[in-house]
């Protein structure tokens, strides 16, 4: 990551208090992995009536000791300028006529390659993992 790269996502950050540049980090390498591992978890919350937005739900299975739990994704979502739904935790993509779960997958992972958190060849292969 450059430092012009570094200096973006501080921008990007800068608004919410109890967030910064390194918690964005960690919480970008965490969701990469589960979609590397395939425990990235979207589902579509609501469609509007017209069909031209729905709200998504996107979390990630982890283990913890000898458990499971979901974790999700919402502050490093609203740093990458994702606006949620007022009445879920769900974030709200505009579009209609193709897959908006791999739409919202690739433009996620595409702000990561642009911030210098994976290179082209990881690009490639982890925008095209949507389950």
């Amino acid at each position: 990551m450059t430092k012009k790269q570094r200096e973006e996502i501080e921008k990007m950050v800068k608004d919410i208090k109890y967030y910064d540049v390194e918690r964005f980090i960690s919480d970008a390498k965490t969701y990469l992995k589960a979609v590397k591992d395939g425990r990235i978890l979207y589902n579509v919350d609501k469609v509007s009536q017209n069909g031209m937005s729905r709200t998504i739900f996107i979390s990630s299975c982890e283990r913890c000791k000898n458990r499971f739990s979901y974790r999700n994704y919402d502050t490093m979502l609203e740093v990458l300028g994702y606006k949620f739904d007022k009445d879920s935790y769900a974030i709200r993509v505009h579009g209609c006529g193709m897959n908006m779960l791999f739409a919202t997958n690739y433009d996620i992972i595409g702000t990561f390659k642009r911030l210098g958190l994976i290179n082209q060849l990881q690009f490639e292969i982890l925008s095209q993992e949507v389950n």
